[in-house]
């Protein structure tokens, strides 16, 4: 759909194209283009192309090897998610001191200890952005590597049931894994080291957009909202957060 609507093909040529595709290519499952072109459109119409473009970032040179992160912008991320409606009803912006019979309750982010903390450390006409990253490292052959390791970003300004929805997650991007040249250099608190240096450089580069002025603002409903962003949950497994904590 990309293709189709980057190079500006009419509808007879991009049904042509799926065509193709559904006749030669040999899948196990059912084709996961759309039906037509169509149908595309109205599902690409939804998102902002430019924001799902990505690019690639060099964050380390190792064994004559070039380490890249290839990434989609973090605010392209947000907004793309602050640019589904059914999300944007369900948005979460301010403290709540929410209580089931008089008793404190704690449902949601917003509703706990750390937001009414980080609200307060805020300006009153400012809110908190609530950032969760997913981490998982694994294999794939997506843009072409051996080994990458994906982060996915979300919000906990979201409520929980509908955080759970797949298009409440944006992929923001893949960060490299280093090879070894050999075992001994893989065992190697050097190398250890190194890994665990280039995972930080990554992240960094990919959450500085956010961090560099007082705040950023994002548009809602045609309005310019002032947030404060705060890194909330990290949702990984064991190994990856002794990584992400340096332990």
């Amino acid at each position: 759909m990309a293709l189709v609507i980057e190079n500006n093909l009419n509808n007879k040529a991009g049904n042509a194209i799926i065509k193709f595709f559904n006749k030669h290519s040999d899948l196990s499952q059912l084709s996961p283009l759309p039906k037509n072109i169509e149908t595309g459109r109205k599902f690409m119409d939804k998102m902002n192309i430019s924001q799902l473009s990505y690019s690639k970032y060099c964050v380390l040179t190792h064994n004559s090897q070039d380490y890249f992160v290839h990434y989609r912008p973090i605010k392209n991320c947000i907004k793309n998610l602050l640019s589904n409606p059914d999300i944007l009803k369900n948005l979460m912006f301010r403290y709540e001191n929410s209580k089931i019979e008089d008793e404190k309750s704690y449902g949601e982010q917003n509703s706990g200890n750390w937001w009414k903390r980080a609200e307060r450390s805020i300006s009153n006409h400012a809110n908190i952005l609530s950032i969760i990253l997913y981490s998982d490292a694994t294999t794939t052959d997506t843009l072409g590597k051996s080994s990458l390791h994906p982060i996915y970003v979300s919000l906990g300004n979201i409520p929980t049931w509908r955080r759970n929805k797949e298009d409440a997650k944006q992929l923001l991007g893949y960060l490299p894994i280093l090879s070894a040249k050999n075992e001994k250099e893989k065992k190697s608190s050097e190398f250890k080291e190194l890994a665990r240096e280039t995972f930080h450089n990554s992240i960094k580069f990919l959450l500085d957009p956010l961090f560099q002025g007082d705040g950023v603002d994002f548009n809602i409903d045609d309005k310019d909202i002032w947030f404060f962003p705060r890194i909330s949950t990290i949702i990984c497994d064991w190994p990856e957060a002794c990584t992400f904590s340096l332990t």
